[in-house]
């Protein structure tokens, strides 16, 4: 009896053994779920802008057809605004996509079973994983509030 239960004993600790080498853990999962939502928004962000900036390109166009323009003093100061604000929602959008690029991503959880390098360092602990990923989720909210002021 005694035998069996120490099998028994050392079947489960090598299961939970087991399971906790090949689990993530939360904060990493965490991290994951946060960078995803972070991508789906940087990628609804980038379409918003793109269409924002259509709108905006269509209107300066509009406007620079206008016969009295050049006239017009406050036609010009319009159109040369409206040139503003398409550049600036520009500049936005580029860096945000220049943001985006340089941005570390955690691999999926099957790329780092097969080796894939951790772009944190493989040293980085959890913690420290999941704390960068929240660091640029926070750089993302202040770009997002940026290009959402550009954009009213």
């Amino acid at each position: 009896m005694k035998s069996s239960f120490k099998l028994f004993t050392l079947l489960f600790a090598s299961a939970t053994l087991a399971a906790c080498v090949t689990s993530e853990s939360e904060m990493l999962k965490q991290a994951r779920t946060i960078q995803n939502e972070m991508m789906g928004q940087i990628t609804m962000l980038d379409s918003t802008m793109t269409a924002k900036l259509g709108e905006l390109n269509e209107a300066h166009s509009i406007m620079a057809m206008d016969s009295t323009l050049s006239a017009d003093s406050v036609k010009m100061q319009s159109f040369i605004q409206s040139k503003e604000r398409i550049d600036n929602v520009s500049n936005l959008q580029s860096s945000l996509m220049d943001w985006k690029i340089n941005l570390k991503m955690l691999p999926s959880e099957g790329d780092m079973k097969n080796g894939a390098d951790n772009p944190f360092g493989e040293k980085a602990k959890d913690q420290e994983i999941l704390m960068e990923i929240k660091k640029a989720q926070d750089e993302f909210s202040a770009l997002k509030m940026k290009a959402d002021a550009a954009m009213k």
